[in-house]
């Protein structure tokens, strides 16, 4: 298991990265406001809670997921301006 803070474009994150499955694992990078998850998380649960939360897909480590787009979010994150289809590098500091 990886559980270590890291500094993206100068804020400090939360990076979880744990294999639980036989390919994928599962995937968190916490800021403040929000979360970026993996596909494994249900994004509708996220949004039920009123989260600011984006997720991501076929991401194996922070690299990729530094390196994708948002494949989803919630309401919240919407109103801050964030759409699927969006950069992580592009949205991150928003989380």
């Amino acid at each position: 298991m990886i559980n270590q803070e890291i500094e993206i474009k100068g804020r400090k994150y939360q990076y979880i990265n744990e294999k639980i499955g036989k390919k994928a694992p599962l995937i968190i990078v916490k800021g403040e406001n929000g979360y970026i998850m993996c596909g494994y998380l249900n994004i509708d649960a996220a949004n039920s809670l009123g989260d600011v939360a984006v997720r991501v897909s076929g991401v194996n480590d922070i690299n990729d997921v530094l390196n994708t787009s948002v494949n989803a979010c919630t309401d919240k994150a919407k109103e801050l301006g964030i759409k699927p289809g969006d950069s992580i590098m592009d949205i991150v500091q928003k989380l």
